[in-house]
């Protein structure tokens, strides 16, 4: 029995030397690739980790990933990348990838095993959407009523199959009508409640890390939204991101991380303005449509100010403006089924449209609050294709009648804090 206690002694003192010794060995960057593979885009998770290896890790810099592949067969797998060399730290089995807990189980481990002054983390999705049969699991779990197979590849095939989380699928299949799921699934709610799912994981990754994440990826589709970077504006220091649907080959790692990997003392905000470049320019020969920008969310309130200035001026000349804003909704860039706008495209249409000068003056306000640069909230921005021509980087929620306005909308931290919820509703006329 003596033997016993001191052996477990002994393995106390292994792990508690071990986890000092890892502590005083603090690499200056540990970059966390979270890849939700487990859909139809799991070969483009191939592809991305041959792109890391091509770099790979170093001293000063980890490259960590855990990687979902599609399939029952397919184990998720942590992985420690280093240059031409794929080593496989810890095979998982079959694991849930659309769970929150499970992303913030792998952000807990690597910042175990691989602590840092400095992190990155990926959140690698691409929106390849849920499979209907995903969807069909979930109905079951849940008890949808009225729920039918055909009503599975309806709700897959729209924004709400580009969900990261099965939280927020959950939360939508619980609706009591199919008519209720589908307004969900199509107005931005889906969008709105993962957002929400989103804030909750960084905030508990935070409290893991002891620190904000320094560089929050999104390799993942419409991510480059203004309710998102409000949302998670307290856990981490930057965010890039997308406007536009993503191709299947996402971020190109080895231009990003040879430029780490290469310098890693450098800036983050410079290294956030790099993936941007690096991004649209991966896609330079293509005839894809790309976007791709870098928000400092500490300038999050500026922003958010300015926009409250042409809600409140919007909102108190109404009805009168109405037509405006609707005129100028039609011209300017848009996503995600219609219901979000890039913000300084609607801003400059809006400008152009109306004749009221309280709402000139408004847009002119946020159009400088959007001005690209060190020290403003888009740090940088870039874009490839007609269709975004005119974008500026960032998008908001702004469902145009009689669309409705997402029922989750009201629980998103901007909405709760600023009067973007109470134009839209004067907006709907409700």
């Amino acid at each position: 029995m003596i033997d016993g206690i001191l052996q477990i002694l002994a393995d106390r003192f292994r792990k508690m030397f071990s986890r000092r010794n890892k502590m005083e060995n603090k690499a200056k960057w540990t970059f966390m690739v979270y890849m939700a593979g487990d859909n139809n885009l799991s070969s483009a998770g191939e592809t991305d980790i041959g792109e890391l290896a091509k770099i790979g890790s170093s001293e000063d810099v980890n490259i960590i990933v855990e990687f979902d592949r599609i399939g029952t067969s397919k184990h998720s797998k942590r992985y420690f990348i280093q240059k031409d060399d794929i080593q496989e730290i810890e095979d998982l089995g079959e694991t849930d990838c659309g769970d929150p807990n499970t992303a913030l189980d792998f952000i807990r481990w690597t910042a175990d095993s691989y602590p840092a002054d400095r992190y990155g983390l990926v959140l690698w999705n691409h929106g390849g959407g849920w499979e209907p049969s995903a969807i069909d699991t979930i109905a079951t779990e849940v008890g949808t009523a009225e729920y039918g197979r055909a009503e599975g590849a309806e709700r897959s095939a729209s924004p709400l199959g580009r969900v990261f989380f099965r939280t927020s699928l959950r939360k939508i299949m619980s609706q009591e009508s199919m008519d209720d799921r589908a307004i969900c699934s199509d107005d931005g709610s889906g969008h709105s409640i993962d957002t929400i799912e989103l804030g909750k994981v960084l905030e508990k990754a935070t409290n893991v890390l002891g620190q904000p994440i320094d560089l929050l990826g999104m390799d993942a589709c419409l991510m480059s939204n203004f309710e998102v970077a409000y949302q998670v504006r307290n856990q981490a220091h930057y965010i890039v991101a997308s406007e536009e649907n993503e191709p299947a080959n996402g971020w190109p790692y080895n231009l990003v991380l040879e430029k780490l990997v290469t310098n890693p003392d450098i800036a983050t905000a410079e290294f956030c303005a790099h993936i941007v470049d690096a991004y649209i320019q991966s896609y330079a020969h293509t005839n894809f449509t790309v976007t791709q920008s870098a928000f400092d969310l500490s300038q999050s309130a500026k922003l958010a100010q300015s926009l409250d200035k042409l809600a409140q001026s919007l909102k108190a000349n109404m009805p009168a403006v109405r037509n405006d804003i609707w005129s100028s909704q039609f011209h300017a860039a848009k996503f995600m089924h219609n219901t979000l706008w890039d913000i300084r495209h609607f801003c400059q249409m809006l400008h152009q449209t109306t004749s009221n000068e309280s709402v000139r003056n408004a847009c002119q306000s946020v159009l400088i609050a959007l001005t690209p640069g060190e020290g403003n909230f888009i740090l940088a921005e870039s874009h490839r294709g007609e269709k975004v021509k005119n974008c500026g980087g960032v998008t908001i929620y702004f469902t145009p009648p009689p669309n409705g306005i997402s029922k989750f909308y009201g629980e998103l931290d901007y909405a709760k804090s600023h009067f973007w919820d109470e134009l839209l509703k004067e907006y709907h006329n409700l």
